[in-house]
């Protein structure tokens, strides 16, 4: 009988039992919708966050000083990613790098000199906290960062008018500043443009040191996803030189960290062994402490493959709900070979042979089967596509997810439908034409 014909008879069928056919296929639609929900989601999580984090800059790699042994670092290994699960030592003891313990300037300007044929930007910045900058009755808040020249590429900023910091106003210790736009509407409420801002003087507050600077360019602010540009409450970074704002607030020598950004074709994972190395050989003798090095890039994987083990993880337990629908597909499947064992005995007196009746009833399970897993998809894609836009982030439906899904669902079908199908073919002609 031809492919065709049995997937009209088989539609018959399921017309002629609508609830009872619906019914059947509830645990498979349950279980391709639960699983393809999850991986909806997960895929529009780790698209979210690897975007994200793209915009920091995949390439770029945070030096910063830690703390031997330290079992957050520990873990992951000679890679250089951070270590994303596992135990914390309880009696690891933490203790803060003292001046002595800094990256300084020599380690620096070697490490430069010699990975500078690799090396796209190398930037020094030091986070001095967060400050309220009051003019009148306007209030422009900020976090302050003492940078180098570098970190206008590290960050990505774009200029609106002016300039970035230079290695000039470093050395010379220059007390100027590159600020956002929204710090500029914050401060002068609205009064002024970006342009009119330059060569402005303004004055802050920082640890009871008062601070005078004079704004030398203003950058466009970039929020983060989600968030709004403008607004009383943003707090955008202002930029001063890291030499001036150490010298202005009395802070030590040395750096707690650095930035870097690698070339494209530089192999990651061997540069940042070589960076440790590079490092190391300067802490040998420290006995608390060394300097290391992360990727962004390691870091991203690392959290792919966790989003990507608790998908797999959550997916196994939601496919049990598929087992149990394969099991009412051989339920609904062995009642109805009970139910139709006169037409089979009919056909079979007319001529259809053994496996003719075997290929009918395996269509029919997969017909089932199949309808119920494309509804399954249906329903995953949607409520996986709520469920992200829910949580503020772009659905990510995945296509080969639901080609697997149809498939499965498919396989499910033959799996459980051929047992059933293998009794009805193996009836007695004589015997099923005189079955009431």
């Amino acid at each position: 009988m031809p492919v065709l014909e049995n997937v009209r008879l088989a539609l018959t069928s399921l017309r002629a039992n609508k609830l009872r056919a619906l019914l059947t296929m509830l645990g498979i639609i349950i279980g391709i919708g639960a699983v393809i929900t999850i991986i909806t989601i997960g895929d529009s999580l780790t698209g979210a966050f690897n975007d994200e984090m793209s915009k920091f800059g995949a390439r770029n790699i945070t030096l910063e000083v830690r703390q031997k042994g330290d079992p957050f670092y520990e873990q992951a290994g000679e890679g250089g990613g951070i270590a994303m699960e596992g135990e914390i030592i309880d009696s690891f003891e933490y203790r803060s790098p003292g001046a002595a313990d800094m990256l300084t300037e020599g380690m620096l300007n070697e490490y430069r000199e010699k990975f500078s044929g690799q090396l796209e930007a190398f930037a020094v910045n030091e986070k001095f906290g967060s400050v309220a900058v009051t003019n009148g009755r306007f209030k422009a808040l900020a976090s302050l960062v003492g940078a180098t020249a570098d970190q206008m590429r590290i960050d990505q900023l774009k200029l609106l008018s002016g300039r970035f910091l230079t290695e000039k106003d470093g050395g010379q210790l220059r007390a100027v500043a590159t600020v956002s736009d929204v710090f500029v509407q914050q401060y002068y409420g609205g009064r002024k443009t970006p342009g009119e801002a330059l060569g402005q003087s303004f004055k802050l507050e920082v640890e009871g040191r008062l601070l005078h600077l004079y704004i030398v360019g203003v950058y466009k602010y970039q929020p983060p996803d989600g968030m709004r540009s403008t607004g009383k409450g943003v707090e955008t970074n202002l930029y001063l030189p890291l030499a001036t704002g150490q010298k202005l607030l009395q802070k030590p020598g040395g750096y707690a960290s650095a930035t870097l950004q690698i070339g494209k074709e530089t192999d990651t994972a061997l540069f940042l062994k070589r960076t440790n190395a590079f490092f190391n050989s300067f802490y040998a003798r420290n006995p608390y402490f060394t300097a290391s090095a992360s990727s962004m890039a390691e870091m991203m994987k690392s959290v792919n493959k966790m989003t990507e083990n608790i998908k797999l993880g959550i997916s196994a337990i939601a496919a049990i709900s598929l087992l149990v629908g394969g099991i009412g597909v051989m339920n609904i499947m062995m009642v109805s070979v009970t139910e139709r064992t006169r037409e089979i005995g009919v056909r079979m007196a007319l001529g259809a042979k053994a496996r003719t009746i075997l290929f009918q009833f395996i269509v029919e399970a997969i017909i089932v089967c199949l309808i119920g897993g494309m509804i399954g998809v249906l329903a995953g894609i949607a409520l996986g596509s709520a469920g992200a836009s829910m949580m503020g982030y772009p659905a990510r439906p995945s296509l080969w997810a639901a080609l697997g899904a149809v498939v499965f669902s498919m396989s499910i079908g033959v799996f459980f439908g051929y047992y059933p199908a293998k009794k009805a073919a193996q009836l007695d002609p004589i015997e099923a034409l005189r079955y009431e």
